[in-house]
């Protein structure tokens, strides 16, 4: 009998406790594989999302940073409004590609009892703007179409061609945006003429999306709206992926030190289950050196004992976190102060020899004491007691 064999044996004779160290490295692989791969896909996906958007920058009134991004991704209420008379200064730039208003604001919807979410866009704009959404149905052709956002739909059980109460008026659904994860789920979208009709607030816009003809003149483009306009925020599209990382690091810091922890006990449990083994079978130890087992060769048992532990537990582990993959996004993401849409844990490759190698690292650490001490136990004092 080889010593994988006898180990694997071993393990076996006290099922219950080996299914409970397996569970603990299970659940703490889980942990630091679903976390890595997250935070990994929430770079990626944050990326893509900002490059999707198809403009350069955004121009809003002055104030923090992070709603700006929280406005370009997800259309966050900024109850400021930009001075009309910013679009047509805007425009006179030869440089200037595409220039599209934004208004964004919630009213209440008395015939619902409800707070209704209105983005008003210009709908010619809306593949630049959004070019990552597929919307069941067509663009709106009239002032009295809207397209529905997907929460709002599914929560009313609304579909295309049905009418949908803003005001004191209706309006026709002439499309549902399918489900993208993200706030845009829970706007209604409007003409952003008739959104400032419902403000009441002609020409009034919340911010500026701007694509320049040439990338190279940003720079250029930028400092000087700065220079010849007061009161106006300019933020670049690398700009706000670098305001998004930073603030997320501090989410990211926190759910990783869970898994750390989660690490740490799954590893006290492992080295107190194998040091368990080894008092237990101090007799039956002291019996195989007498028969002319070396102790490198009880050492290695009980290491092998606990490799094949992690081994399995991290396997299981990996294997978990992506079968509730959807779930544990769902958790993540709420400590997450801003989320892209899109899936994010995926399996990759290098994370999961990365998990199992920490994984195999700690069970060969842990198992360096307890192995010691069997290694050292004496035939005769172990037969005698």
């Amino acid at each position: 009998m080889n010593l994988f064999s006898l180990s694997y044996k071993n393990l076996l004779r006290h099922k219950t406790r080996f299914f409970l160290t397996l569970l603990a490295i299970m659940s703490s692989t889980a942990v630091l594989f679903s976390l890595l791969s997250f935070h990994r896909g929430f770079d990626r996906e944050l990326s893509k999302e900002l490059e999707n958007t198809g403009v350069h920058f955004m121009i809003v009134p002055s104030g923090c940073p992070h709603e700006v991004a929280s406005l370009i991704l997800h259309g966050a209420v900024i109850p400021k409004f930009l001075s009309p008379d910013l679009l047509k200064e805007v425009n006179k730039l030869d440089s200037i590609a595409l220039v599209t208003p934004i208004l964004v604001f919630q009213m209440a919807n008395q015939q619902k009892a409800s707070v209704v979410l209105i983005y008003g866009l210009e709908f010619d704009a809306l593949k630049t703007l959004k070019p990552h959404w597929k919307i069941n149905g067509s663009l709106p052709s009239n002032d009295r179409e809207i397209i529905l956002g997907y929460e709002i739909a599914q929560h009313d059980n609304l579909k295309v061609g049905d009418n949908y109460p803003i005001g004191q008026a209706l309006y026709r659904i002439s499309a549902v945006l399918e489900k993208t994860g993200s706030q845009d789920d829970a706007f209604v979208y409007l003409s952003i003429k008739n959104a400032q009709g419902l403000l009441k607030k002609d020409d009034a816009f919340t911010a500026l999306a701007v694509k320049v003809k040439d990338t190279a003149n940003i720079n250029e483009v930028i400092e000087s709206l700065t220079k010849d306009i007061p009161g106006i925020q300019i933020v670049t599209i690398s700009q706000i992926l670098n305001s998004l990382s930073s603030v997320a690091n501090s989410a990211k810091i926190l759910s990783l030190s869970v898994a750390f922890i989660a690490i740490i006990i799954s590893a006290i449990g492992l080295m107190n289950s194998i040091l368990m083994s080894a008092f237990e079978r101090r007799q039956e130890t002291g019996m195989m050196r007498a028969v002319g087992a070396g102790r490198l060769d009880i050492f290695l048992i009980y290491t092998i004992e606990s490799v094949l532990q992690t081994f399995t537990g991290s396997i299981m582990g990996i294997v978990i976190s992506l079968i509730g993959s959807k779930a544990i996004e769902t958790i993540v993401k709420k400590m997450m102060p801003y989320s892209p849409s899109g899936e994010m844990i995926t399996f990759n490759l290098d994370i999961a020899l990365m998990c199992l190698a920490l994984s195999l690292s700690i069970g060969l650490i842990v198992a360096f004491y307890p192995a010691w001490i069997a290694s050292r136990i004496s035939p005769v004092e172990a037969i005698k007691s």
